[in-house]
């Protein structure tokens, strides 16, 4: 069930909040204390006192979060070689926040924590591509928008797709892609410049000028490939990769000013607050990594963090403490003078703005779930303090920071009474933060789009830590090379280069025979090389080391569905729903396979269950409406159908939907204007344009008629129908009987059904009548009538 009002602080079956002043909630409390006896005032009453001076109720709230953005390469942070003057004017003016960490090294799970305040541990997102952001969880959009704030998110790459389930609360949800141009979908390739995202939030920015607004600005430009625009480019590209890394930053920079500049141009900058925050870092061949999603070393965790408010207080201020991107979305509520909801795992920096953070130790926590999730070895969790970096792994792992910044040197030995408190520390946060966490939540992802993202080894929905059960995890120490030739072999099918990146994943599987990844991308490839069983192959050695891998079992029944073997289908299914009674995907299936056979009592019972799971899942509710449809249910149907569509006009084939079932109650118009809706946004869409033909027919628009027939043959010149419906029709006109006789007989040879063919033989009868040819006629109405009787 969905959350409570957001205006109304959140409850939850977690009534404790964490806080890292020396892991005990007293230290938190104390630092509180701190302030009052220090100031006079609690945090929340010098916000309020702040606002109340310069005439503002409710400040705007603008959030930058800059993608695959490390710290050490930005020059507010000491880095000279990339020029930032937007970000280093910005550093002056607000303070910054030395030592911010990640929670996670990926653009999903990073994004979901600065958005609600709890870890991935409680929001349950661990990976890109799988889990959704839960209806259940709570966003800073949400509380919002409760509070009378226009929403407006303005998205540069497909990982954060509304779909993901970060839309809650916004009112307005850019995240505009051409996905028509890609085969298969890779969540981090498919992206825009930082320049079409800014345009967009100036656009929106420039209606809302007048009322609060929460604008969140997401700049993806640092992320692969890096190919700055000129100047950028030709500045940057003499230090190589490493440079054009930059250069993409140097970009992001300009955009960021756009931003500012239309804040001051139109006064706002002292009604806002700008927080620019990273998400996670680049690897760029630290330790080893090119990309990101695999350490959670400092290049890939720490992240920048700067807070810009109009106040006098802190202002050029630089604050040493550890802090977390967890921290966010309290201090945003805080300075916005919004309360803070339950569940929230992260503390509010207000303090530190007005120089009076409290002077505990604190405990940054970081989790690379990926090496465990997709390849089956270890999953890494990690703490940060000031002095040290420690990560839970097979071999543990301690780096003392003051010594050596570069973690290169393990000393786990050396201080192992450090190691097992931190250890401690973090089994017991790991435990306490996932308590009473809510359900993982699948994507609001149509079918197309699902079977796009499975080519790369997505699946949409949740996915569960894999456990040692007996075996040995691997290190992902020992296993980056292979990690690094499976991102390669994804990246060469986004290309469509099956047979390289066949190679190479058959080249990583003799290291490492079990690698679940590299398995499912291996299957993509031969398939679409047209090695069907050998792609099968694939899957069953997944499913022969990990037999209750969702994503194996799931990729293994689509590809025996797209060859009709049902009953296998249904048994891959069952066996999913063994492992995971939830699988929204695997009740789709079995409906769907049931719905194919046109036996929609007995799907059903399979897609009402996926749809009381996940109600919100859009796919769920027109496949339940099209087999209520089926099933003349019309009153059933139509609601759901309707809802559908208010709240997803642009859902593929809700209005096809809907036009059948107008068209079943002989509601003509209706229908014709619903497979007109289809047709108009999805012009390739066959069987709405044809069906939308018929009914031109059936109203006497003949002319329509011809021209949808004619249509239906361009976009699916395989399909029997749109020849002999076209040909149907050209009877009635003048013209070459000649032309009507070849258009019946290529549909003929494209039959499939004993009804297409009876209609076809009619056709050839008709034709044979009108050309007096009494024994070919004769013959054709007996060939019509033995596939009628059948």
């Amino acid at each position: 069930m969905k959350k409570t009002n957001p205006q109304v602080p959140v409850k939850s079956k977690r009534k404790f909040r964490w806080v890292w002043g020396l892991g005990l909630i007293a230290a938190g409390v104390g630092a509180v204390l701190a302030v009052n006896l220090l100031t006079g005032r609690s945090p929340a009453q010098r916000v309020a006192r702040e606002w109340k001076k310069l005439g503002v109720d409710k400040p705007n709230v603008v959030i930058v979060t800059l993608d695959t953005t490390r710290a050490d390469h930005l020059g507010p942070y000491g880095y000279g070689r990339v020029r930032t003057p937007v970000l280093d004017g910005l550093a002056r003016r607000g303070t910054l926040f030395e030592e911010c960490a990640s929670v996670a090294p990926l653009t999903l799970p990073s994004h979901s924590t600065i958005f609600t305040g709890v870890y991935p541990t409680f929001h349950g997102v661990r990976v890109n591509g799988n889990t959704a952001l839960s209806e259940e969880q709570t966003t800073l959009a949400e509380i919002l928008a409760g509070r009378g704030y226009a929403c407006g998110a303005f998205i540069g790459a497909l990982v954060l797709d509304g779909r993901w389930g970060l839309k809650q609360g916004f009112e307005h949800y850019d995240d505009q892609f051409d996905l028509k141009k890609y085969k298969h979908l890779d969540l981090g390739m498919v992206q825009r410049p930082g320049n079409q995202v800014v345009d967009a939030t100036l656009a929106w920015l420039e209606g809302r000028k007048d009322r609060p607004f929460f604008a969140w600005v997401h700049l993806y430009d640092p992320h692969s490939p890096y190919e700055p625009p000129e100047p950028y480019f030709s500045q940057y590209a003499k230090g190589g990769p490493v440079g054009l890394y930059d250069g993409e930053i140097a970009f992001m920079d300009e955009q960021i000013g756009r931003l500012v500049a239309w804040l001051e141009r139109n006064g706002l900058e002292r009604r806002t607050v700008l927080v620019l925050v990273g998400d996670h870092g680049e690897g760029l061949g630290s330790h080893g990594e090119s990309g990101h999603g695999y350490f959670i070393y400092d290049y890939a965790a720490h992240v920048p963090l700067i807070v810009l408010t109009p106040f006098e207080k802190g202002r050029g201020a630089r604050v040493a403490s550890q802090v977390s991107t967890a921290d966010v979305f309290a201090t945003v509520l805080g300075l916005a003078k919004v309360p803070v909801p339950e569940p929230n795992q992260g503390r509010s920096l207000v303090p530190f703005i007005f120089g009076r953070g409290d002077g505990g130790e604190e405990y940054a926590y970081s989790e690379s779930l990926a090496p465990n999730i997709q390849f089956g070895w270890a999953p890494l969790h990690g703490l940060k303090t000031a002095r040290y970096r420690f990560i839970s792994a097979p071999r543990l792992e301690l780096y003392d920071l003051g010594r050596d910044p570069d973690e290169s040197v393990n000393v786990v030995d050396r201080f192992p009474a450090v190691a097992r408190d931190l250890k401690a520390r973090l089994d017991r946060m790991i435990e306490e933060t996932g308590r009473g966490a809510p359900q993982p939540q699948a994507a609001n992802l149509d079918k197309e789009t699902v079977a796009r993202l499975a080519a790369l080894g997505y699946i949409g929905s949740p996915v569960p830590e894999k456990k040692a059960r007996g075996r040995f995890l691997a290190d992902p120490k020992d296993k980056l090379g292979i990690f690094e030739s499976v991102q390669r072999a994804g990246e060469m099918i986004m290309r469509e280069e099956y047979a390289p990146a066949a190679a190479i994943l058959e080249s990583a599987l003799k290291d490492d025979p079990g690698i679940s990844q590299a398995l499912l991308l291996l299957a993509t490839c031969r398939s679409e090389l047209g090695r069907k069983e050998e792609a099968k192959a694939a899957l069953d050695i997944v499913l022969k080391n990990d037999p209750e891998s969702i994503q194996a079992l799931l990729s293994l029944a689509n590809i025996l569905m797209d060859e009709g073997k049902s009953d296998d289908v249904i048994a891959l299914c069952k066996r999913t729903l063994a492992v995971d009674d939830k699988s929204v995907q695997a009740y789709m299936l079995l409906g769907e396979v049931y719905m194919d056979a046109q036996n929609q009592a007995v799907a059903l019972p399979y897609l009402e269950k996926a749809f009381e799971i996940q109600p919100k899942l859009t796919q769920n509710g027109l496949n339940l409406a099209a087999c209520l449809v089926g099933l003349k249910r019309y009153e059933r149907a139509e609601p759901l159908l309707v809802e559908m569509l208010r709240d997803n006009p642009k859902f593929p084939f809700a209005h096809f939907n809907l036009g059948l079932l107008y068209e079943e109650q002989g509601r003509w118009e209706e229908a014709r204007k619903a497979y007109a809706d289809e047709v108009g946004l999805f012009p390739k869409e066959f069987r709405a344009r044809f069906n939308l033909g018929k009914i031109l027919f059936r109203t006497g628009d003949k002319q329509g008629y011809l021209t949808e027939m004619r249509e239906v043959m361009t976009v699916a010149p395989k399909w029997a129908e749109g020849y002999l419906f076209l040909a149907r029709g050209l009877l009635g006109e003048a013209g070459s009987l000649e032309d009507v006789q070849a258009l019946v007989e290529k549909g003929l040879s494209l039959a499939r059904t004993d009804e297409l063919k009876a209609l076809g033989y009619f056709l050839l009868a008709d034709i044979y009548s009108r050309t007096h040819q009494p024994d070919k006629m004769r013959a054709a109405l007996e060939k019509a009538n033995s596939y009628k009787s059948k």
